[in-house]
């Protein structure tokens, strides 16, 4: 049972809310485990006392893998304990097995978790754009905050100033899901402003409207039409495609297909 408010027992029922939600705000460490497991009675201590120093700045969510048997296959827990951190609904890294307490709080530092209180963003891009300016000048060497503040600016489109953000961050978090994400918004955005891609146009705007499989296809169409082009305007926009998915069979699918096409 729970200790702590920042600590939590989380079930299929509730995973929405208690992880997916809640990583909107704050970030949540998902914890698979088993009782049975001696290397999970050994790290669950640990994160449980991260949790409670952390003082908000990250929700431990705990999963009896045996009593959800749906969230382990969903997440293809293949051994325990597995750690997984999620941010904006996403899982953004991890790590099997109980490491040491040193390691762990090194995953955390490289991943941008800090110890404080959860801030609670507003649903307005443009409020919380401001809101986290704000933070950010109380707390300028929060790096999380950094990377915050450049997602909110490529929510509010505000790419000239997202890109730099985004160039300036610290190293460790270079490879963190949402910064490949926006990466890629900003790079398909760009795509739409330069004359040399007009082929792309169409499907390029259905993608960043949400109408993945729709725009793909008119990719791939694209695709077919200049496979002989060294660097054609329609594989850039697909590759750019592939990193702002975040789904990995749907990132395989999209390769398989394009491969199809230039092969």
């Amino acid at each position: 049972m729970a200790v702590s408010p920042h600590i939590l027992d989380v079930t299929t029922t509730g995973f929405t809310t208690e992880v997916l939600d809640r990583s909107s705000t704050v970030p949540v460490l998902v914890d698979f485990w088993a009782t049975w497991c001696g290397p999970c009675r050994a790290l669950g201590p640990i994160l449980e006392k991260l949790a409670i120093e952390f003082g908000g700045g990250f929700v431990l969510a705990k999963i009896d893998t045996d009593k959800e048997t749906a969230l382990a296959q969903q997440f293809q827990i293949r051994s325990i304990p597995t750690v997984m951190l999620f941010r904006d609904g996403q899982s953004v890294a991890g790590f099997p097995g109980a490491l040491p307490e040193g390691q762990i709080r090194r995953f955390l530092e490289q991943h941008g978790v800090t110890a404080g209180g959860t801030i609670t963003w507003s649903d307005d891009p443009v409020e919380r754009l401001s809101q986290i300016r704000v933070a950010l000048t109380e707390h300028p060497e929060r790096d999380a905050l950094k990377l915050d503040l450049a997602i909110a600016l490529v929510a509010t489109s505000a790419f000239d100033e997202a890109g730099p953000m985004l160039d300036a961050l610290p190293a460790h978090l270079f490879s963190d899901a949402r910064v490949v994400r926006a990466r890629a918004k900003i790079s398909l955005h760009r795509l739409l402003l330069d004359d040399r891609f007009p082929t792309v146009a169409p499907g390029v705007h259905a993608v960043l409207a949400g109408h993945v499989e729709a725009g793909v296809d008119q990719l791939l169409d694209a695709l077919r039409e200049q496979k002989q082009q060294e660097n054609s305007p329609a594989k850039i926009a697909l590759v750019e495609v592939t990193h702002l998915l975040d789904d990995e069979e749907q990132v395989r699918a999209l390769r398989r297909r394009m491969a199809a096409v230039l092969f």
